[in-house]
């Protein structure tokens, strides 16, 4: 190793630095002393040791508990040192470390203020406590306040069904607002308490645009698109996680029921059960796992099922993922399952499928207003009243099969020429993620091809498809609802495709056509919706032609028979479900 005089950064780098000092005398490994009398001698920088901890064949806490332990030390103490280290560092663009006094770092001022890393959880007011605690990667705040000069949550999809989940439980909803700005804080909105999660620029393009986006995103859908895998954004992800766990730390009463959600959080479970083991943890992720020949690919895989094992209830959309995740519980760590169950030190871990839905009674309370109806035929009326309209809605993601649909779209044109009043498709492809490059990139390959399509079936004030990237809010897309003769839904990979279930729910005159991914999870509690493999081309353009084509008679057969089935498993079922389940949970002694 080349030893190179470097100046020691402060604070907590430098606490670090000196405790490895303090024990360099007593090294026994050549290796472990070379570094440690470096270290000792001022020779070896930050920087130097860094990069040797960063090799690739060596993780870097692993590296580092090896060192202090050969050195006679407490590797979980100079694990607290460490953990402070690396948030300091996860505060500094490019990992130049600056002064810094801890994990609320205080850096020079010509440093972008986004980029400071957040402070500690703040403390509710008057010390209050909620029994019970809802968790997602985001709260949704409404950029405007109400009358009383207070924030809003919005109220649309699963968004309104857990405000009113947490207003009825009298709990309070922990996330990120978005508003990246923001230090940590308690928040007595308009609706639910919010006790709000801050995140530095740096940990978004990390943890939300890298490990969430970049790695597990595209993993856990098949690997639809390669997963990034590096392990700065390893280390956000855990920092990131352990700020959300402060968080319910902080707000949860004694025995409270605490509800994670998502892939964003998988390590929060057995973080919240470290710091507060009297707590009933419930998680469900709402993707779906992959099979372990795909998650085994995942770096620190151990330390994501041995997070999600933190809870004691752990909820996934379809039983494959269930069985997947029993599999890999078995298989990767070694521990005693059965069906739905994994045994952890004595510890009974229920592993079950919560197919979550949507509020019916909303969506058909929405649709059956006269304005609604009215927008509808409005639609209608802007697209030349045509015969036939087909629809899809989306964000715009690779795993939505986008850009596969417009493509079976245009044969179906070319075969329809001489068709004097051709279908009409209308394609909603929301944007989202749009600073990760893979997205980028789709946008402009669905633009260029929407815009092929037009230039080469569109007629003069009618174009071929009308695409939009708006964001449309929920009562213009319960009048598309109503307008579309035929929806078509068709993901390589999906958690379960709530757009399936709210078109079935908004069609009150049991009319209507959906052409549905047999690879989407609503699929199982859809099959009178035509099914198709959306990786053929061919197996798609004929079901959107079946749509098209299908009689009266078979299309109220059908929605009928949908439209019972999601009435009767509605977000109500959903939640009691999940409640039951978690409120019977076994309270630690």
């Amino acid at each position: 190793m080349a030893l190179k005089r470097e100046p020691t950064p402060a604070g907590a780098i430098t606490e670090l630095f000196d405790r490895l000092h303090d024990l360099h005398l007593d090294a026994g490994e050549p290796g472990v002393r070379q570094i440690a009398t470096g270290i000792g001698r001022g020779v070896l920088s930050y920087t130097t040791v860094h990069n040797v901890f960063r090799g690739p064949k060596v993780p870097k806490w692993g590296h580092l508990e090896l060192i202090v332990d050969q050195l006679g030390g407490n590797p979980e103490a100079f694990h607290v040192l460490w953990r402070a280290a690396r948030l300091a560092e996860l505060a500094i663009p490019g990992n130049q470390v600056a002064a810094a006094s801890g994990p609320a770092s205080v850096l020079s001022d010509d440093r972008p203020q986004e980029a400071v890393a957040a402070a500690p959880a703040a403390e509710v007011p008057g010390g209050r406590r909620f029994g019970f605690v809802l968790v997602t990667n985001r709260i949704p705040v409404h950029a405007h306040t109400t009358g009383n000069g207070v924030r809003s949550t919005c109220s649309a999809g699963l968004d309104q069904v857990f405000r009113d989940l947490v207003l009825q439980r009298q709990g309070v909803w922990v996330g990120w607002s978005r508003r990246d700005e923001e230090a940590n804080g308690f928040e007595q909105t308009g609706g639910p308490p919010l006790m709000t999660v801050a995140l530095t620029g740096r940990e978004v393009e990390w943890h939300q645009e890298g490990q969430c986006s970049s790695t597990l995103w595209p993993l856990y859908h098949d690997a639809i698109e390669r997963p990034e895998f590096r392990r700065a954004w390893r280390d956000a992800y855990r920092v990131v996680n352990e700020r959300y766990a402060d968080a319910v730390d902080r707000v949860a009463a004694s025995g409270a029921a605490v509800w994670i959600h998502d892939y964003q959080l998988q390590l929060v479970p057995a973080l919240v059960r470290e710091r507060r083991p009297d707590l009933r943890i419930g998680f469900f992720l709402h993707i779906p796992l992959p099979p372990p020949e795909l998650f085994t690919q995942l770096p620190g895989r151990e330390e994501v099922l041995r997070g999600l094992l933190g809870a004691d209830v752990v909820g996934f959309q379809r039983p494959r993922s269930v069985q997947n995740f029993v599999r890999l519980c078995a298989d990767v760590l070694g521990l005693p399952v059965s069906d739905g169950s994994v045994d952890v030190g004595g510890r009974t871990v229920d592993v079950r499928a919560y197919p979550v839905s949507i509020d019916v009674g909303a969506i058909e309370g929405l649709v059956g207003q006269s304005r609604t109806r009215r927008r509808a035929q409005q639609i209608r009326a802007e697209l030349g009243n045509p015969d036939v309209l087909v629809a899809g809605i989306d964000r715009l993601d690779y795993t939505k099969g986008i850009e596969q649909r417009l493509v079976a779209y245009g044969e179906i044109l070319d075969g329809m020429r001489s068709v004097a009043n051709p279908p009409v498709f209308v394609q909603v492809a929301t944007l989202s993620r749009e600073r990760v490059a893979r997205y980028a990139s789709l946008r402009e390959r669905v633009d260029r091809l929407a815009g092929h399509l037009n230039g080469s079936y569109g007629r003069m004030g009618s174009p071929a498809v009308r695409y939009t990237n708006s964001a449309l809010d929920f009562h213009e897309v319960a009048a598309l609802y109503r307008a579309a003769d035929v929806m078509v839904a068709t993901p390589f990979r999906d958690g379960m495709n709530l757009v399936a279930k709210e078109y079935v729910a908004s069609r009150l005159d049991d009319r209507g056509v959906l052409v549905l991914s047999e690879f989407a999870g609503s699929a199982a509690e859809l099959p009178e919706a035509i099914l198709v493999n959306p990786n053929d081309t061919d197996d798609l353009k004929d079901a959107i032609l079946r749509a098209i084509a299908m009689r009266p008679a078979e299309q109220s057969r059908r929605m009928k028979a949908m439209r019972s089935r999601v009435r009767a498993h509605d977000s109500h079922a959903w939640i009691t479900s999940v409640m039951a389940d978690l409120d019977r949970a076994v309270r630690p002694v």
